[in-house]
């Protein structure tokens, strides 16, 4: 490789080289300084910094901090950029922007960098941040300066920073992002790179995260600094990064498969999400798709009469996936699939009943999670069964029949979430919404072999959910696949102002490279002890347990350790047996008010339930949320030590005649595991692992809260092991 005078590197020749990481994905490598810098695509995202009118033209903030010839520096940078942003397009990976600006009311902006060159003895600036230029007002957000320019201006789903701070991870959720998308690496591209572009790589790494500045995609005011600051960056073998040029990268992109790829495909009926993309970029119809999806739903009747509810009308969903189809925009994320909703969760125009008749009303506006993933492009088919009021695990607790499991007439589906995750298994959709507030979204999913993430509380909005537990509720996803829940999470995910019980995305605190699940990234786990174990499952899940805890020996980089295993329990047993019973009725005081004058359609089961929470005192309420509070920070301390749990979902799979025999106490023991999770403020996500005499068994990977895209790592990693062996 040559380098030019100053110490940047002329990219002249790449003697590219292919090799494959820990999972088996291939990675690229590039020529770089202090070596070569390799990287997996999947796993990689571009990041391009600050490339704003407001700093790349004239009469913006640059233009009055270094005049013409610094201007002419910074926009030499734009079509190098523009030539790599499109690559990446082209391959459909990962792209961020940022833009660095201020409220209207600059109420983010400190003092000292607003008044910093004003004040400056012999300044020649009369005007700072916040006064009007001829583009608007200076770095300030919503005007024409601030934007970035018409040539990288971002597509729709590309992630778009507001940064406060001459670094991206200041004030962000830069980092949330990134993590929740498992991304470990970052091409840098952007001005100035004296400023913004080395403050932000110097973060970067702080994070975990591998950085490579592409050294003719930025530049700064002054000349002499840009060598400066890129020798700095990758001194003493890379103290803070890579350097790199687009030539190079170019070329290596050239070899890594379009995401389009060939334009000869088969779609052979498959609501696998990856599928249906690579389906709908050759060429498939959503009307082709949706005639499927109905065509499945009659067929399955038979055999399946108690999965749904209600049905959007034929031609109603025909119409959406004709516009869908005049449309045709591929760059929406869920363009296209088909999905279900649990019938506690709005869906404008059609009845949401709870699984109680006579609580039903039909919204004229859907949940804010479905309004989320139909602007994804996603098409509701229907809303599905349910226990009723999600008061449940077993998914036999509904006037609209018993649901079964997929794989078995005779044992249960699980529940409460019993027909979304049923649907999903009987390829019927490719992903559908549950709730889940005691484990309704990860045990049916264990009973039918299909995946069921849980997000952090407060995450994914519950604005328009009939509520069961208001502190404990969460929307869930079941979908086929590990990456099929990550792509629906990230398109139902955002802070919803509106929601009294949503959580601002805050940043995380800053991650290891390890828990970012590098090649070589290492993190530990704990199992309930064998004593725990024998007690809770029934001999055969007890045995396959076992065999999924030999394979866990195995896991390169993880490292076993303890945890608090009695507190956890502990935590479960609130559910049903605390406090949480009590918000249960609450939930619904006012329709229990007048249920009777309804003619109350609510199950003995469900009433004797509701029953206990109101007759429970008010002391015994704060004593036992006195005692969730205490366990979860007992727990928050634990996980200091402990990356993630790994636990069965379920401790046996009880049969339909079992519940009917005894509706409680099977109900309160699918629970042992799964429970605490809301309680001590987790995530989690069940996968399944194996088959037990023709039955379905999962486990669940639970970790704190805000940390899905770990979690994910580490489940997509267990499971690849699973599928090896099991």
């Amino acid at each position: 490789m040559a380098h030019l005078s100053n110490g940047i590197i002329a990219a002249t020749h790449l003697d590219k080289t292919m090799t494959t990481n820990g999972n088996g994905n291939d990675l690229l490598s590039i020529e770089a300084q202090p070596y070569a810098f390799q990287f997996d695509p999947a796993k990689t995202a571009l990041l391009i910094i600050d490339m704003q009118r407001d700093f790349l033209i004239k009469d913006g903030f640059g233009y009055i901090q270094a005049g013409t010839a610094g201007i002419d520096a910074v926009q030499a940078t734009i079509n190098p950029t523009l030539s790599v942003l499109s690559a990446f397009r082209e391959r459909g990976m990962h792209v961020i922007h940022t833009r660095e600006g201020h409220r209207p009311d600059l109420r983010d902006l400190p003092t000292p960098k607003l008044l910093r060159q004003a004040r400056a003895p012999k300044s020649r600036h009369s005007m700072v941040i916040g006064d009007v230029g001829p583009m608007g007002r200076l770095l300030t957000r919503g005007e024409y300066g601030h934007d970035i320019i018409d040539e990288l201006q971002p597509l729709t789903g590309e992630y778009v920073v507001d940064k406060p701070g001459k670094g991206s991870f200041f004030s962000t959720t830069l980092h949330q992002h990134l993590a929740d998308r498992g991304i470990t690496h970052l091409i840098v591209a952007g001005v100035t790179v004296e400023c913004c572009v080395t403050t932000t790589v110097r973060e970067a790494n702080d994070r975990g995260f591998e950085a490579c500045i592409l050294s003719d995609c930025t530049d700064g005011f002054v000349p002499a600094f840009k060598s400066a600051s890129l020798d700095m960056v990758h001194f003493s073998e890379g103290l803070f990064g890579f350097v790199s040029s687009s030539k190079p990268l170019l070329l290596a992109l050239s070899s890594f498969s379009d995401r389009k790829g060939s334009q000869v495909f088969e779609w052979k009926g498959s609501m696998n999400i990856e599928v249906l993309k690579k389906a709908y970029a050759a060429g498939l119809s959503p009307v082709d798709v949706v005639k499927e999806v109905l065509r499945k739903i009659e067929s399955d009747n038979a055999k399946h009469p108690s999965i749904w509810i209600s049905l959007a009308s034929r031609e109603g969903t025909l119409s959406r996936a004709e516009q869908l189809e005049k449309d045709r925009n591929l760059d929406l994320p869920l363009f296209g699939i088909p999905f279900a909703v649990k019938d506690n969760i709005d869906v404008a125009g059609l009845p949401t009943t709870a699984a109680c008749p006579s609580f039903g009303y039909t919204p004229g506006i859907s949940a804010e999670v479905v309004r989320r993933l139909e602007s994804a492009g996603a098409v509701v088919i229907g809303k599905t069964n349910m226990d009723q009021f999600a008061t449940g695990l077993v998914g036999t607790r509904s006037p609209y029949g018993a649901c079964h499991c997929v794989f078995s007439n005779s044992h249960i589906s699980g529940g409460s979430s019993s027909g979304s995750a049923v649907s999903v298994s009987q390829g019927q959709v490719s992903f559908a919404l549950g709730t889940d507030t005691a484990g309704s979204g990860r045990v049916p999913a264990a009973f039918n072999n299909v995946v069921g993430l849980k997000p952090t509380k407060g995450t994914v909005s519950t604005r328009g959910v009939v509520p069961a537990c208001r502190t404990l509720d969460c929307v869930s996803f079941f979908t086929q696949t590990l990456t099929d829940a990550r792509t629906v999470w990230l398109a139902a995910k955002g802070f919803d102002p509106l929601d009294p019980y949503a959580r601002s995305s805050l940043p995380l605190a800053a991650l290891t490279n390890r828990s970012l699940l590098h090649k070589e990234g290492t993190y530990t786990f704990s199992v309930p002890p064998p004593d725990l174990l024998n007690c809770v499952l029934s001999p055969s899940y007890s045995k396959q347990f076992d065999k999924i805890y030999s394979l866990l020996q195995s896991l390169p980089h993880a490292e076993e350790t303890t945890f608090d295993w009695p507190s956890y329990l502990t935590a479960s047993d609130l559910v049903y047996k605390g406090a949480f019973v009590a918000e249960r009725a609450a939930a619904l005081s006012d329709f229990l008010a007048h249920a009777d004058e309804k003619g109350s359609e609510i199950l003995p089961v469900i009433s004797k339930i509701l029953d206990s929470g109101l007759s429970m005192s008010a002391t015994k309420t704060f004593c036992d949320l006195y005692e969730a509070q205490r366990l979860s920070r007992l727990v928050e301390g634990e996980f200091d030590k402990c990356d993630v749990l790994i636990l069965p979902t379920a401790p046996n799979h009880p049969t339909i005649k079992e519940v009917q025999e005894d509706p409680f106490e099977p109900n309160l023991k699918l629970g042992s595991f799964a429970s605490a999770v809301n309680v001590l403020d987790l995530a989690a996500v069940a996968i399944p692992a194996g088959f037990i005499d023709g039955l379905p068994f999962g486990i669940s990977i639970v970790g704190p809260a805000f940390r899905e895209g770990f979690i994910l790592e580490v489940a997509d990693k267990i499971h690849a092991l699973i599928d090896r062996v099991c």
